[in-house]
């Protein structure tokens, strides 16, 4: 989707017209050849979509990456420990837990 641009033409008027962002902004009229003038916009609407745009997102974020980290801990201490058979059972009730979150 190519965001729309408004312009002035010293001889039509206010007009709209389709860019790429990393177009040029126009000189000339495209009706009339006449010079052109770039407006800044008005009422752009932004539509946020997905998590993390609302302070509770963030910090219901922020407290889940801290409970699966606490739960990888268990983990490599298990491994630290030399015990496979706790690191092995471990690591499988941690992705049990994730996944039900």
């Amino acid at each position: 989707m190519m965001p729309v641009y408004d312009y002035k033409c010293e001889n039509c008027g206010k007009f709209e017209i389709k860019q790429r962002i990393t177009e040029d902004p126009l000189k000339t009229c495209p009706t009339c050849g006449g010079k052109v003038e770039r407006l800044i916009g008005k009422n752009i609407g932004i539509v946020f979509k997905g998590s993390g745009f609302y302070t509770t997102d963030s910090r219901m974020n922020k407290d889940r990456a801290k409970q699966i980290n606490q739960e990888r801990q268990k983990d490599n201490q298990a491994l630290l420990d030399g015990d496979v058979k706790s690191y092995v059972e471990q690591a499988e009730k941690t992705d049990l837990k994730i996944k039900e979150a």
